[in-house]
């Protein structure tokens, strides 16, 4: 077996070309992708808002009758969204606070119906009429959400400022 000459000793004068020409490509390569970057982000501010492509695309009857449709949409979810919660809170909710309230106070069909109106009913009736605040306060909440929604899509598709 013969020895291998060990090369930790000797300089090589290729190294540093080579690591120059390394780094003189790394720097072409950033180059160049900083001239694609600034091209991409020109190309994105040259790009029409979404409305006005819409408005030139359908004209202006079009645009009306894209934003009835959406207004209508945005209502009708509006509207549903509001009855099953009314309806999750009169099948569920009610008929759960009534029981709750019977089985705390111990109060049943055979009591007094003083005791019934004092410990039962008026407790439970009480309970019902916040959670119909509650259902109020939440589909007041999602009209208002929806209405929000609605401004948007006109200023949007009209073409207004917004302000914000």
């Amino acid at each position: 077996m013969s020895p291998v000459p060990s090369t930790a000793g000797r300089k090589s004068k290729t190294a540093p070309s080579s690591k120059r020409r390394r780094g003189e490509r790394r720097s072409e390569e950033s180059n160049e992708q900083r001239a694609d970057t600034s091209g991409e982000e020109e190309r994105a501010n040259t790009i029409p808002p979404l409305g006005a492509r819409i408005r030139t695309r359908l004209g202006e009857k079009g645009t009306g009758s894209l934003l009835l449709v959406i207004r209508a949409g945005l209502i009708f979810a509006s509207c549903s969204f509001g009855y099953v919660v009314a309806m999750f809170a009169a099948v569920t909710l009610v008929p759960n606070t009534f029981l709750m309230v019977a089985a705390g106070t111990g109060v049943g069909p055979a009591s007094p119906l003083e005791t019934q109106l004092m410990h039962w009913l008026t407790p439970s009736l009480f309970l019902i009429g916040l959670i119909f605040v509650l259902v109020l306060v939440v589909v007041r909440w999602s009209w208002r959400v929806q209405s929000r929604l609605g401004e948007k899509v006109r200023h949007a598709l009209s073409g207004e400022e917004t302000g914000r």
